[in-house]
């Protein structure tokens, strides 16, 4: 089994070295054991982080891993300049910028005003400053429309503009097939292959770990923990399985997905995207105390609530070995401090 898990990553890692790519980062990641954690959650968990926290651009996150695609194929493209736009606290965003940074490409973010926007630039907005994006604040329902005024009026400059949107999930994908690779290597070396892989999102970062699976032959189970509700769940799993086709597809694969092959859930989710809950909190706190690592309130303290529960419900196997991939967010906490400052400065420990 060993072997063959070995020729079938060399395998996905040569397929994968088709694509166009840059380097923005060192890998692997580490996969940390989380021994205070696991006993502080009880029945006999055994957990690690993947630390997607610490790739080594723009404070981190698993969207460095996507955007080694994403920008390659920009620049294979011929673009000069990259759009993106989201939430104004965007995690995705702020690497974005620190890649364009770093490859000396002209980046522009449409970003959304929101309860975390007002006032001087905070967390990720602050650090998108930092990394030199020309920043453009609009209303949320005017953010398509803004995209695109932004895109025409680049081209009519004589630019060429890679906008990035829902294209991009599939190139994700391959990055987070390749990551789960890594998983899996480093569990093997240390004896814990994992029967479970953790992660709060539900579109190319899950649908990465699902294909990886796939194509590697990996047994376990990927569990999804979306950050945001939805009123039509089936069809933010079907977003993810067309994700996972179409990264098949680009690695010379016919892997079909369907919304049933994503397990994904948004019970841990909130009343909304970007609203922290008091169990994504408790979780941060948790984390914090039992490792000293930090955890991001809207995306992986949610998640690592989820899967908190999940062990303490039986969802997950006691006994089993569990890996939580850190998407990162930890700049969330600065421009959440005040709901962060609720767990951290709990009554026990209130002086």
């Amino acid at each position: 089994m060993r072997e063959d898990l070995h020729a079938r990553i060399a395998d996905l890692r040569e397929r994968a070295a088709r694509l166009p790519r840059v380097s923005l980062t060192e890998l692997p990641t580490p996969l940390q054991a989380c021994e205070r954690l696991s006993r502080a959650i009880g029945h006999g968990l055994r957990l690690h982080l993947k630390r997607d926290d610490l790739t080594s651009l723009g404070f981190g996150g698993n969207k460095i891993r996507k955007l080694e695609f994403s920008l390659g194929a920009a620049l294979a493209q011929g673009c000069d300049t990259v759009v993106h736009g989201l939430a104004g606290q965007s995690n995705y965003c702020r690497q974005t910028a620190a890649a364009c940074a770093k490859l000396g490409l002209p980046c522009h973010l449409v970003l959304r005003r929101d309860h975390k926007t007002a006032g001087a630039p905070q967390g990720n907005l602050l650090l998108s400053h930092l990394f030199g994006a020309r920043i453009e604040m609009v209303a949320p329902d005017e953010q398509p429309a803004a995209k695109q005024r932004l895109v025409e009026r680049l081209k009519a400059q004589g630019r060429t503009p890679y906008l990035i949107g829902s294209q991009d999930e599939a190139l994700g994908a391959v990055a987070y097939a390749l990551c789960l690779a890594e998983i899996l290597e480093q569990g093997l070396e240390r004896g814990a292959e994992p029967g479970v892989v953790c992660v709060t999102g539900w579109n190319g970062t899950q649908a990465g770990l699902a294909l990886g699976a796939r194509v590697l032959g990996w047994r376990g189970r990927v569990l999804g923990f979306a950050p945001s509700p939805s009123a039509d769940e089936a069809r933010r799993r079907e977003a993810a399985a067309r994700a996972a086709r179409e990264a098949a597809r680009l690695l010379g694969g016919e892997e079909s997905f369907s919304a049933g092959d994503i397990v994904n859930t948004s019970a841990y989710a909130g009343a909304a995207y970007g609203e922290a809950t008091a169990e994504g909190l408790e979780a941060l706190a948790l984390l914090a105390r039992t490792e000293g690592l930090v955890a991001g309130p809207v995306y992986t303290g949610k998640g690592l609530a989820g899967l908190i529960d999940y062990v303490r419900k039986g969802e997950i196997a006691p006994g089993s070995v569990v890996v939580f991939v850190h998407t990162g967010g930890t700049p969330e906490v600065f421009a959440y401090h005040q709901e962060v400052s609720q767990a951290a400065v709990a009554p026990e420990h209130a002086t």
